[in-house]
């Protein structure tokens, strides 16, 4: 191991470098990851074209996984080479440190099985985030009549984990591509953009992951009475919607947000072991939704794509040099 690395890091709006910085020493409960493989994700996208509320520089990277190359001195249980998944801001770059305790925005360090594929584990994090909306925001059951609102990389992950809790899915969404992948997702179902009123209509549930505010009072007015309108996707700089509060009151709609796996102090830990057996078990293809793989010098090509939806989802290796 050598005293440098290479990473990547954001100094602004558009403002992504990528950077020689000195290889982080691990503190006494964390441990030093030669990173494998990081997604990018739609947020790292989003940071990168309106900017960050976290300060900067920021390494956007909290989807990443690799292989222990040092242990703190007060990290018991943890060896050189076992694998591990981090959720941290570290993970464009050749390695980060990774605390083996949770904190409030981290599950910590979650070992995972040697033979799990890296491009795979990448997705623990995201997967559990979509267990979360489903599960206990959307309150998702077997029987349960869901719509999933944009079939995105995240919305087919939704669509995946409401299928096999046993609900009858609804996707909604404007290209044909991924209507029919939301089928091979799980999805009994799938309409047009201009059919959300009628495809949301009667729904229990309705899982909007697309951050469009204009969506938010179509979803409130058509959902099952009782039901719920599930937000999961941020609202980047236009987060204002107008909506009928009669609607709501009387026909006792909740409008509830989702956040990670669930905003402090109310996180669902649990969620990280339940996307991990999801996706070693095969009942969430995630591998199906990686659209391209990208060295540090091509995140932000890979930022475009996701923009101009010529892609899903890429994953980053950071020791690949093209």
């Amino acid at each position: 191991m050598t005293d440098s690395m290479r990473a990547a890091r954001l100094h602004g709006v558009g403002d992504l470098r990528v950077e020689t910085l000195d290889v982080p020493r691990p503190g006494a409960r964390d441990l030093l990851v030669r990173v494998e493989a990081c997604g990018i994700c739609p947020t790292d996208v989003r940071k990168h074209a309106i900017g960050s509320r976290d300060g900067y520089p920021l390494n956007p990277g909290h989807e990443w996984v690799g292989a222990v190359a040092e242990v703190g001195r007060d990290a018991p249980g943890w060896s050189t080479g076992q694998r591990v998944c981090g959720d941290t801001y570290a993970g464009y770059a050749e390695y980060a440190l990774l605390s083996i305790e949770p904190g409030a925005w981290s599950n910590g360090a979650l070992a995972i099985p040697d033979d799990l594929d890296a491009v795979r584990a990448t997705f623990v994090e995201p997967l559990a985030d979509c267990v979360h909306a489903v599960r206990d925001q959307a309150q998702v059951a077997r029987g349960s009549r869901v719509c999933v609102v944009g079939a995105g990389q995240m919305g087919l992950q939704m669509v995946a984990v409401a299928a096999a809790a046993g609900a009858h899915v609804m996707v909604v969404e404007p290209h044909a591509a991924r209507r029919e992948l939301a089928r091979e997702f799980g999805a009994a179902e799938t309409a047009d953009a201009g059919e959300l009123a009628d495809a949301a209509g009667g729904r229990d549930a309705v899982i909007v992951t697309i951050g469009a505010a204009d969506l938010v009072a179509t979803c409130v007015g058509a959902v099952a009475p009782g039901g719920r309108v599930v937000l999961f996707a941020g609202f980047g700089a236009a987060p204002q919607a107008t909506l009928d509060l009669d609607v709501i009151h009387y026909r006792e709609v909740s409008l509830v947000g989702s956040e990670w796996i669930g905003t402090p102090p109310n996180q669902r830990r649990e969620r990280y072991a339940d996307a991990l057996e999801l996706i070693t078990s095969g009942q969430v293809p995630v591998e199906r939704l990686v659209s391209g793989e990208v060295g540090l010098d091509g995140i932000e090509g890979a930022y475009a794509a996701v923009r101009e939806q010529r892609g899903l989802k890429y994953v980053l290796r950071p020791w690949q040099r093209t």
